[in-house]
């Protein structure tokens, strides 16, 4: 999966796995027959995770210590360093800054949000955690959370189309339920 590429992501490999396989095994076996297919990615034990694949949407997280359930389909996604998703109990959520005054969104970045967040739908934690990643007050922070991914909204449509939430908002229930993923955009 890359986030940047009009295309986000690309067919890899198939490869076959033996049941009972650990995630952490899997890993060095697709970047070493990445490396014998020749194929142009630049893959790190350590700064990659392996994610169940959700149609074209990247599902959960798999840990190194876990197993998969054979037949699955799933994504390899580089990381820019080591996995921040520690336990089941955290969330992975994509966050994109959005900058109205320029019509432009910046890179594609990631939030771990910790259970009790998501399940009691405390958005007031979540822009905590985007002040953190921002290093801007939360009271001038607002997000909004799209529909789906890829996200495939226009530029122009984004502070219009969407509703926006902030610290002092009322009421809001973020839909993050329980699934790795998730985009929200983000502005000051």
């Amino acid at each position: 999966m890359r986030y940047t590429a009009r295309a986000f992501c690309k067919f890899m490999m198939d490869s076959i796995v033996a049941k009972g396989t650990p995630v952490r095994e899997i890993k060095k076996q697709i970047i070493e027959e990445a490396k014998v297919q020749g194929i142009d990615c630049v893959l790190e034990l350590d700064k990659m995770r392996l994610r169940d694949k959700r149609g074209v949407s990247p599902g959960i997280v798999y840990f190194d210590d876990k197993f998969i359930d054979i037949g699955r389909e799933m994504f390899v996604e580089p990381l820019k360093g080591p996995e921040m998703k520690k336990y089941y109990g955290q969330m992975q959520v994509y966050v994109i800054r959005w900058h109205p005054s320029q019509c432009s969104v910046d890179p594609i970045e990631e939030i771990i949000l910790d259970e009790y967040i998501y399940m009691y739908n405390n958005h007031k934690h979540v822009i905590e955690k985007l002040s953190e990643l921002s290093g801007v007050p939360a009271e001038y922070i607002y997000y909004t959370q799209t529909k789906s991914f890829p996200v495939e909204i226009s530029c122009l449509h984004i502070e219009k189309k969407l509703k926006w939430y902030s610290v002092s908002s009322d009421t809001y229930s973020l839909r993050l339920y329980d699934v790795d993923g998730t985009v929200l955009y983000y502005k000051y």
